[in-house]
């Protein structure tokens, strides 16, 4: 996606932050205006690699930045399954991720409410992510 060409990605992204509360510096507005509008969930260094082309001034460094300051200020969120690569995703809402364990792509699921658990008194949820793996539609049907 090229952002020098798309001012109504970057300015739709400046306005969001500002709704959050957090200063559209030109990095932060790229990097979230790139998680906008993609939905396969991208590890930081898909991320810089996709920006670095429009924006050759971005560095690596700026990128987990910038990302850590977007999930502070909860902007975006951070998924990591299994313990491997972040990924992450604009859509902060509680929903539940699919990870197919072919292609490894990730994909969200909307669902009306998320599971939610009866924990023991005391406890109290202030988010959840749920995750499922198995085979997406297009690789089950290429394995049958």
């Amino acid at each position: 996606m090229a952002y020098s060409k798309n001012d109504k990605v970057l300015k739709e992204a400046a306005s969001r932050l500002k709704s959050l509360g957090i200063r559209p510096l030109s990095h932060r507005v790229a990097v979230y205006g790139h998680l906008m509008h993609v939905n396969n969930h991208p590890s930081v260094e898909e991320i810089y690699s996709e920006l670095k082309q429009s924006i050759p001034t971005l560095s690596k460094t700026t990128v987990y930045n910038v990302l850590d300051h977007l999930c502070e200020h909860h902007a975006v969120r951070k998924i990591v399954i299994e313990g491997r690569e972040a990924r992450y995703d604009a859509m902060t809402h509680d929903h539940i991720h699919f990870k197919c364990n072919t292609c490894n792509l990730i994909y969200d699921i909307e669902q009306p409410k998320v599971p939610q658990l009866n924990l023991p008194a005391g406890y109290e949820v202030t988010t959840t992510q749920v995750y499922i793996e198995g085979l997406c539609p297009h690789c089950a049907k290429h394995m049958h």
